[in-house]
């Protein structure tokens, strides 16, 4: 079943959208691919945070001495 707006501009079948709404959905696009961006920006930026407070966690657990051979348990 064809939707009813082929049916009644034969004369554009590839294009089946006026010039204003191509516009519109090219700005709509593009905008989903902005704020795409920006959020995967933002998650890089979360992950990095991420990555520095684990290399933070694993310094701090490096300097750990253990005496006679026992284990240390470190609270945070």
């Amino acid at each position: 079943m064809h939707h009813p707006f082929w049916n009644s501009h034969p004369q554009h079948p590839h294009h089946p959208m006026r010039n204003g709404h191509v516009q519109t959905d090219h700005q709509t696009v593009i905008q989903m691919f902005m704020n795409l961006e920006n959020q995967i920006t933002n998650l890089v930026k979360a992950i990095e945070a991420n990555n520095e407070l684990l290399r933070s966690l694993e310094q701090k657990q490096n300097q750990v001495v253990t005496s006679g051979g026992g284990s240390v348990i470190v609270r945070m």
